[in-house]
């Protein structure tokens, strides 16, 4: 190996111990700061009592307060079809639908007539004749009378020689004649009551077979029980309609109903908070009502953000909670769901429509209001006077939509940290930002003013 390659190899290893060395021996040593403790920037809103309107949303479909179907009691053709008999019209309370032929019925009715009139004649007849035997009755008493006397009469002859046997026999048998006269006429008096009876009694059937008669003919015109709207018609003109068939389906149009289905908490937390309030062991629907004074609006979302409402009124619940969800059937009732409508505005409230319900209780005073994701893992934050975090359990009273609410724990003036902290250190210290928008739209939530 020449001088000059041994160089080429031994001088960058010279080098660079002298380079280590001299880094080595010109090092400063580390400068040690102080200790400086980390602000985590948070959102904090104030906290203050409010006024809590309880709610709970639910949807369900529309259903018609009553349904009715036209199921006639005889049967005939049908010789009167309503002109407005067709599906989805209208129909007044009152107005003649559909007429049944009564040409069988008018025929039996006018045969009962006709038997009662023949009733009313044997009647009439056996009054007169009691009349008439009465009157002999009483001429046959007087003619039995003077036979007796003449007969005792021919007697005191008889036994004094005077009058013949044969003439005695005659008299006698004219006084047992009489007598027998009298007691058939008597017989015959007797035997009218209970004829009067049979024949009253024949006239009761009949005047019953009558009215059940002329009823199967009123029962052929069939009419509409209440304001409603047609859902479905399964006759035509002309047709023969059977006794027990559905002829006409309809709904009504005063009121509709929508039942609902909500958790048992959702329910309970609309009821008022008086302990005072009992309920007697037996009470009505409206009496229950009354009581827990739940108020209840239906809503159908339109295109964009735009709602249809009706006002509405908390009806009922179910007898039992659903065994599949555990849920609780609630109803609320609309008046006049048909009216004010405003074709593509706003349209009437029909049969089967999914829409939103809204059930308040009544308002609660003193309360507070954080947003729901405020509570973290059971605690809220506190921001102390001194900008340091405190941490306390949430004692919560219910919780709705995207809110929560408290009763107790907390004092008003106090500071909320909606921020989530990672790691959240009991007295860490907070730089609080004030956010205003989320305080006021939790005062608007919590008194239910559509944001």
């Amino acid at each position: 190996m020449t001088t000059l390659k041994k160089l080429v190899i031994i001088l960058p290893i010279l080098l660079g111990m002298g380079l280590f060395a001299f880094m080595k021996f010109t090092k400063q040593a580390p400068v040690r700061h102080g200790n400086k403790e980390r602000v985590q920037i948070v959102r904090v809103i104030p906290l203050e009592k409010t006024h809590v309107v309880p709610r709970s949303i639910g949807y369900g479909y529309v259903e018609a307060d009553s349904t009715w179907e036209a199921i006639p009691e005889v049967s005939g053709k049908i010789v009167y079809m309503n002109k407005n008999l067709k599906k989805g019209y209208f129909i007044k309370k009152g107005d003649l639908l559909l007429k049944i032929d009564t040409t069988t019925y008018g025929l039996a009715e006018k045969r009962g007539a006709a038997d009662l009139m023949s009733v009313d004649a044997h009647l009439r007849e056996l009054e007169q004749s009691k009349k008439n035997t009465q009157g002999l009755l009483s001429i046959e008493k007087l003619s039995l009378t003077s036979a007796a006397q003449e007969l005792k009469r021919k007697r005191e002859l008889f036994a004094k020689g005077y009058l013949s046997a044969s003439d005695m026999e005659k008299e006698e048998r004219t006084f047992l004649s009489h007598q027998t006269t009298v007691n058939n006429l008597e017989n015959i008096l007797d035997l009218i009551p209970s004829q009067k009876k049979a024949l009253q009694a024949q006239k009761t059937s009949g005047e019953s077979t009558m009215t059940e008669r002329r009823l199967n003919v009123a029962k052929t015109d069939i009419f509409a029980p209440f304001n409603c709207r047609l859902s479905a018609v399964n006759i035509e003109l002309h047709q023969f309609a059977s006794a027990g068939t559905v002829l006409v389906e309809a709904q009504s149009v005063d009121r509709a109903e929508i039942p609902i289905q909500l958790a048992p908490s959702n329910f309970l937390r609309l009821m008022p908070r008086k302990q005072s309030l009992i309920f007697p062991d037996k009470t009505d629907i409206e009496t229950l009502r009354r009581a827990i004074d739940i108020k209840a609006k239906v809503r159908l979302p339109m295109d964009g953000d735009k709602k249809t409402e009706w006002e509405a009124r908390f009806s009922r619940t179910s007898e039992s909670m659903d065994l599949k969800t555990g849920a609780l059937t609630i109803y609320v009732t609309v008046d006049n769901p048909y009216g004010n409508v405003l074709p593509g505005i706003r349209p009437p409230l029909v049969t089967n429509m999914y829409v939103e319900v809204e059930l308040r209780g009544r308002s609660l005073p003193d309360r507070f209001v954080i947003p729901r994701g405020a509570v973290h893992g059971g605690n809220i934050y506190i921001c102390t006077p001194e900008n340091k975090l405190d941490i306390r359990p949430a004692a919560i009273e219910f919780q709705m939509e995207d809110m929560t609410v408290l009763s107790t724990g907390i004092d008003p003036g106090e500071t909320l940290v909606l921020s989530d902290l990672i790691p959240a250190v009991e007295g860490m210290k907070l730089k609080p930002v004030l956010d205003n928008d989320t305080a006021e739209r939790l005062k608007r939530m919590a008194i239910g003013e559509a944001l």
